[in-house]
């Protein structure tokens, strides 16, 4: 159990590495197209052939990732929960953090309207961030922690500030709020086992969020 659980560590710490790399593209990038590039590479395609190495090497199954059936009541109910818990934070949470911390923005994604990959990360892109960082930050993330601490707590203050910490770039209002969300979310896979009702929430937010609503 103590290199099962140690292996889970490693493969979270790996996986967590190329997001938080990834946010120097929010710096030092301004062409939307290098941009897309290196989003795509580092934090979509890469964490997803690590995955699925991993599982191929049997070092994660499917339940380790929290993906987990609930019935379709529990899932409805939660996926409706954790969108409106995530919005309401993504827009009044977000607000109070920058007023008590504003500035420190380092970087921000290049504007991307009315191009044709604008629109295809505004819709699949999107899909895409939901899936892998749910799977990472919420069900492998608190697999590998309980496993390693058997701590409820320290999984969600944990993995919180790891999710919090991989939006650096945006500033500390930013990395705040994106911590007190993942450890909403950290709550709910806590209550619930699985991941599919965060990939809902988690892309009905971002789709809010980034298309101005």
């Amino acid at each position: 159990m103590r290199n099962g659980s140690q292996s889970l560590m490693g493969l979270y710490a790996v996986l967590a590495v190329p997001f938080l790399l990834n946010d120097m593209a929010n710096i030092f990038v301004t062409d939307y197209r290098v941009w897309i590039g290196i989003d795509y590479t580092f934090v979509k395609a890469l964490p997803i052939v690590i995955l699925v190495w991993a599982a191929a090497r049997g070092m994660v199954r499917p339940e380790d990732l929290g993906l987990q059936r609930l019935t379709p009541a529990l899932f409805v109910f939660y996926a409706l929960g954790m969108s409106v818990a995530g919005i309401l934070l993504d827009t009044w949470g977000l607000a109070f953090f920058e007023s008590l911390a504003p500035g420190g923005k380092l970087g921000s994604v290049p504007v991307m309207e009315g191009t044709a990959l604008g629109a295809v990360d505004a819709t699949i892109g999107l899909f895409f961030v939901g899936v892998v960082e749910e799977i990472i930050f919420r069900g492998l993330a608190w697999t590998a922690i309980m496993r390693a601490t058997g701590a409820p707590g320290v999984a969600v203050g944990l993995s919180a500030l790891v999710f919090g910490a991989i939006h650096w770039s945006l500033g500390p209002a930013a990395v705040a709020n994106a911590a007190v969300i993942g450890g909403v979310f950290s709550l709910c896979m806590w209550r619930t086992g699985s991941v599919y009702p965060l990939i809902i929430a988690h892309c009905i937010v971002d789709v809010l969020y980034f298309g101005g609503a």
